[in-house]
């Protein structure tokens, strides 16, 4: 009798172990594309890094945040996680649910980008978010060159559509803009990411009024116009500029200037 009694308490406790590492086992995405860093290819300079159990969303050094998620949705496709964010106005923890779907770069969703991905977030309730956002996972580059743009739609003047920006000239190592005058402000800088979809340059300016010299880091995205064509002024690609400390331009790369 002694000895059942044993057995079903060994029984018992293997049981209870198992359990045990089953919920401490760490659930891991399908689809390893999800674990990859999100650029934003939109105005904002987002960076998203996911992880079956957290969403960690960077723009700058003001703005960085890791939501404390549950795996809802888990596919190759798509992702759904249910975070939480405490409000403290409230003294509760905040709902929303992130749903991100992969598709992959191709002509026809206007990617350049051969191998990468594009990845549009859905957040629900989208209070702080818009309903869509569309972030590009790059193709693998740490052989991309340091001295030449892989995509040479960047090499192409970048004519203004947004208030305040100025028509913009890019290399590898120099960002040009030029006023109503005609004067040239050139920065130089340093290519920090090079890829078919966007180029981000560390740049520092010599301002000669003050003489001082600032410096900030911008980024430039390709986003194609077929869609929003009454926006796109005869041009054939968006340009979206944003540079740390919340500048943005929008500009166009019109087909004249191609030599078409």
């Amino acid at each position: 009798m002694k000895k059942v009694i044993l057995v079903n308490i060994l029984f018992m406790f293997m049981a209870s172990a198992c359990s045990l590492f089953n919920q401490n086992k760490e659930e891991k995405f399908v689809n390893p594309v999800f674990y990859e860093k999100m650029i934003s290819a939109s105005h904002s300079n987002f960076e998203v890094q996911l992880t079956p159990t957290s969403i960690y969303m960077f723009s700058s050094e003001s703005f960085k945040y890791n939501y404390t998620c549950k795996l809802i949705n888990n596919q190759m496709d798509t992702v759904s996680l249910e975070c939480f964010k405490y409000n403290y106005k409230n003294e509760k923890e905040e709902t929303q649910v992130f749903t991100y779907t992969l598709k992959p770069c191709t002509k026809e969703n206007l990617c350049l980008d051969e191998g990468g991905w594009l990845v549009y977030q859905k957040v629900k309730p989208y209070k702080y978010f818009d309903e869509t956002l569309t972030y590009i996972i790059p193709s693998k580059s740490e052989d991309a060159p340091k001295d030449k743009f892989v995509n040479p739609l960047f090499y192409e003047k970048l004519s203004p559509i947004s208030r305040g920006s100025r028509p913009t000239f890019l290399t590898p190592t120099s960002v040009t803009t030029i006023d109503l005058y005609g004067k040239e402000d050139i920065g130089k800088c340093k290519m920090l990411e090079n890829t078919p979809m966007f180029v981000t340059l560390d740049c520092s300016f010599y301002h000669e009024e003050t003489k001082e010299t600032y410096g900030y880091v911008v980024r430039y995205v390709l986003q194609g116009c077929d869609e929003k064509k009454e926006y796109c002024f005869d041009g054939e690609w968006f340009v979206l500029e944003n540079a740390s400390g919340s500048s943005i331009g929008t500009f166009v790369i019109k087909e004249k200037d191609m030599g078409q």
